[in-house]
């Protein structure tokens, strides 16, 4: 099957070998070989519908590509547009497996976790920052874990109903570095939307249980609020990809 280049993928090995190049380690007096780095590419065995010509969909390629916005997504996802939308990928060796985790996960429990976690990160680099401004050194552990508790509680208590799937595909890819071929895996991305008015409401409700007594509490409750409310929502069944993930939408 004809396979197709998508992308030349993170650093995969470092070879240190003679390529013509010296440099000096500083403070010897000797000249060393630089190292010769070696990228790898990602290339696509397959995908749904290829046995028949079929393309791969625009919304496939952002996400594989980590465009997590919600404006990038909806750009090429006319019918996600007004609505607040989650995604679900799946990574692993076998289709069934991804395609399983992906399309029978207890999707209102993961809402639910996606935006704990990333309430928590918010909370968290806004208190840290707060402090830094106002010229402390550390920010007292004990409030920041209290403040982050309550945010976890609340948002992990509440299951999110009406989600919709508007969208899957899956694709199988691997990766190369000269004749070496490695880390084939299967991808398996859902989209997922619901009305933009019934999420606001059972999102109050999961936040009604924070404190906002004074302005600060206040202002940062707003600040998770809006975040949750405007961004994009991502989980994975990689960690790592989540860490990635959060680094969007938290920009």
């Amino acid at each position: 099957m004809k396979k197709i280049l998508i992308a030349a993928a993170a650093l995969s090995a470092v070879f240190f070998a003679s390529c013509g190049t010296t440099k000096t380690v500083e403070g010897s007096g000797i000249k060393a070989d630089a190292p010769k780095v070696k990228t790898a590419k990602t290339v696509l065995d397959e995908w749904q519908g290829s046995e028949l010509g079929g393309e791969i969909p625009q919304w496939v390629v952002e996400l594989a590509n980590g465009n997590y916005g919600e404006a990038a997504l909806s750009r090429v996802m006319p019918d996600i547009k007004g609505k607040k939308t989650f995604v679900t990928i799946g990574y692993g060796d076998n289709l069934d497996f991804v395609r399983q985790w992906t399309d029978l996960v207890d999707v209102e429990t993961e809402v639910a976790s996606t935006l704990s976690r990333v309430a928590a990160k918010a909370v968290e680099a806004e208190m840290n920052g707060k402090g830094a401004k106002e010229g402390q050194n550390t920010v007292d552990p004990t409030k920041t874990e209290q403040t982050l508790k309550m945010y976890r509680t609340s948002l992990t208590s509440v299951r999110f109903s009406g989600l919709e799937k508007t969208a899957q595909f899956w694709t199988l890819s691997h990766k190369e570095s000269g004749k070496e071929q490695f880390d084939s895996k299967y991808s398996y991305y859902a989209v997922w939307t619901i009305d933009k008015a019934l999420f606001e409401s059972q999102l109050k409700t999961a936040m009604s249980n924070i404190d906002e007594t004074s302005t600060e509490e206040k202002a940062l409750k707003e600040m998770v609020r809006q975040k949750l409310s405007d961004q994009l929502s991502v989980q994975t069944n990689s960690a790592e990809e989540n860490e990635k993930a959060d680094e969007v939408i938290l920009k």
